[in-house]
């Protein structure tokens, strides 16, 4: 595959994602699929389910790709499952469906994975080696790493930009590793998803004009799953996701799980436009208590605990190779 094809997809990803955001986003609030911006006063009429833009962009660019490749088996697979992820998220915006559903719904989501990687085989844990695992890969992990990964991500959320910048970093770290690990289609896919998420970034970006929605969060947590699975960076996909991992243990551990937000309320925003942390615990609290801040001065803050474990990451692949 020629890079500059491969750039010109990603590209042209970018550019598909940032026009139709910016049609959504006006489109949306007329056709009332909307949320409120309850991190700032007045909590304003915002556009929901913006990404559907990144979905039909790296659709688009997934055909591109697929038309001049000799061989598109694995990444139809890796596409179908990212994609089926993003229409079980399109089907929570449109209904808000029940939480216990979304699991099953996006392990099934991966049955195409599944199939194309169907056979025995290992996951490399750096410094320790080849782990075999056999036929467990294909039945269980692969399902597993998808649901448990679009959970993730759409757990750590609710602040311009965090879902979108978080999932530009961890995606653009394991495709950067993907290639060097000559996986094509784990690169394909990440390099459409990074240029798709940095589209829509413009227009998800304090103060956010549209939000993703499960839509656009469940898609990039399969797609971490996804680029992970197919180029044996499952190690390096565990990495990038540890902020997401404590937050969901710091919502785990406390007395009603998930639920604190029904109890406790959403966090409050005071008269200088810091943020005050519900009681109850999450990874974004601890921000906010460890001194004031604003939603912009949040987002940037948990993007950089992002981008260190994604530099991590690359950094434990690459010398343990």
């Amino acid at each position: 595959m020629n890079l500059l094809i491969l750039a010109g997809v990603g590209v042209l990803s970018g550019l598909l994602s940032y026009v139709v955001a910016r049609y959504l986003s006006v489109k949306f609030v007329e056709m009332e699929i909307t949320g409120n911006d309850i991190h700032k006063p007045g909590k304003p009429v915002t556009a929901e389910m913006g990404g559907l833009s990144v979905l039909l962009a790296f659709l688009i660019g997934s055909v591109v790709i697929m038309i001049v490749s000799d061989d598109p088996i694995t990444l139809v697979a890796g596409v179908a499952t990212v994609a089926g992820a993003g229409l079980v998220g399109v089907a929570d915006d449109l209904t808000n469906m029940k939480q216990r559903y979304k699991p099953f719904l996006i392990a099934a989501a991966a049955i195409p994975l599944m199939y194309v990687l169907w056979g025995p085989h290992n996951i490399e844990i750096p410094l320790i080696g080849s782990l075999p695992v056999g036929y467990i890969f294909p039945l269980a992990v692969v399902p597993f790493a998808v649901a448990i990964s679009a959970n993730f991500t759409n757990m750590l959320a609710g602040f311009n930009g965090l879902e979108t910048g978080s999932a530009i970093l961890a995606i653009g770290a394991l495709t950067l590793l993907a290639v060097v690990k000559g996986s094509f289609a784990a690169t394909v896919i990440g390099v459409i998803l990074v240029g798709g998420y940095l589209g829509f970034l413009k227009l998800n970006w304090y103060p956010a004009k549209i939000f993703p929605g499960d839509t656009g969060t469940l898609m990039a947590g399969a797609g971490i799953a996804s680029i992970a699975v197919l180029a044996g960076l499952e190690f390096a996909a565990i990495i990038v996701s540890i902020p997401a991992g404590i937050d969901f243990a710091l919502k785990m551990v406390a007395r009603r799980p998930f639920s604190g937000r029904k109890i406790f309320g959403n966090t409050r925003i005071d008269e200088e436009g810091h943020l005050n942390a519900a009681s109850y615990p999450a990874l974004v609290h601890s921000f906010m208590k460890a001194e004031p801040t604003t939603e912009r001065g949040l987002v940037v803050s948990v993007l950089g605990m992002e981008a260190v474990y994604a530099v991590l990451a690359i950094a434990v692949t690459l010398l343990s190779r």
